[in-house]
């Protein structure tokens, strides 16, 4: 099985040192990425101090990564790797690079690993900004959360199963519901879970967070915009089976008292951007993929771009994984697969290790004449 690179690199420059760090994903393709990046940044002098495969990226031999005072920290694979990070390194406020693995194109992704040659001069010469992005917090049971970037989802565990709740924004009750669940996304994630919700897109850097409730038995519980100073809390939350937060789609955690609070985080992602005129270079191939998919994408149900959304972070799952992960009905999961495969966003294939299972993946986009040329 392959694991997670983590790669330290340095430099002395005068007589301070300068630490970039490079973690990849999980995939062999991801992992061959970093190495190139990697030695691009040999190629300028830093040296290598550490590389490891791991299976998690918040400890290297006994240090904490946000405590190593990088530069720095190149983050190589998709969107789900880039949210895996963040909630690994927690408050740390290290400036984080992401940068796009072959097939995998990202929001947040403004380089390539193949275009990473390009902003190597930029990088040493930190001719780049530092674009903060708000996160949020969520307390359950006393406890605090790590900082979230893009939403707090609150579903029962087992997919389908009803839940109560009661919704109190500040001091007041604002609604009292049942439904599949409730989702507190920030500006950020507002183009990612909480939109194949229903919920609005929200433009980066509004001081604001959405609440959608999802498949609410009221219809008219709609979503809602809160200024993100207020602090929302979820109350009375019953359901026949255990009811989880699902922070950034990636951490489970239960909710055994019936109580989640969510607020603002004190401590922003920062990441790090270049020029206007070298994204523009950079970023051509890939807004024109995303462009693709979100065009052929926009008529679709919410339960097909939900799954649309799942496939993205997890590039390939079962029709079992993907019911798991959105905690939909089967069969609604199974109609939205039919539309995604019938309009060519997403393919299905038989799984080599076991022939009476499907296994499905987007579909990248096929280049056009430009691109090729």
């Amino acid at each position: 099985m392959v694991t997670q690179l983590v790669v330290i690199l340095t430099r002395k420059f005068g007589g301070f040192d300068t630490k970039i760090g490079i973690i990849s994903g999980t995939s062999s393709t991801m992992t061959e990425d970093a190495d190139a990046i990697e030695g691009l940044l040999g190629n300028s002098n830093f040296e290598v101090v550490f590389k490891d495969s791991l299976n998690s990226t918040s400890k290297i031999k006994g240090h904490d990564v946000k405590r190593l005072d990088l530069e720095t920290l190149v983050v190589v694979g998709s969107d789900r790797t880039l949210l895996n990070t963040l909630l690994s390194i927690g408050e740390a406020s290290i400036p984080i690079l992401p940068v796009a693995s072959r097939g995998h194109p990202g929001f947040l992704f403004d380089v390539t690993a193949t275009g990473f040659e390009q902003i190597v001069d930029d990088l040493d010469a930190r001719k780049w900004t530092e674009e903060r992005r708000v996160r949020l917090v969520a307390t359950i049971s006393e406890k605090k959360t790590t900082p979230i970037l893009n939403e707090v989802a609150i579903f029962s565990r087992r997919s389908a199963t009803f839940l109560t709740y009661s919704l109190h924004i500040g001091s007041e009750q604002f609604w009292e519901d049942g439904g599949d669940g409730i989702i507190i996304s920030t500006p950020t994630g507002s183009t990612a879970y909480a939109m194949s919700g229903g919920g609005p897109i929200v433009f980066h850097p509004a001081s604001v967070y959405s609440v959608i409730p999802v498949n609410s038995s009221n219809p008219s519980h709609r979503p809602i915009v809160v200024p993100d100073d207020m602090r929302v809390e979820i109350r009375d939350i019953a359901s026949s089976v255990t009811v989880e937060a699902v922070l950034d789609g990636q951490t489970r955690i239960p909710i055994k008292d019936g109580c989640i609070t969510i607020e603002r985080s004190p401590y922003d992602a920062v990441l790090v951007k270049f020029s206007e005129e070298r994204v523009a270079s950079l970023r051509g191939k890939l807004l024109r993929k995303a462009g693709v998919l979100g065009e052929k994408a926009h008529e679709l149900p919410p339960s097909a771009k939900l799954v649309l959304k799942v496939l993205e972070y997890h590039v390939t799952l079962s029709q079992k994984k993907i019911i798991d992960e959105t905690n939909l009905p089967s069969r609604t999961v199974r109609y939205a697969l039919s539309l995604l495969v019938a309009e060519g966003l997403v393919k299905k294939q038989i799984s080599l290790r076991d022939s009476r299972q499907a296994i499905y993946s987007l579909v990248q986009p096929t280049s056009d004449v430009s691109e090729r040329r």
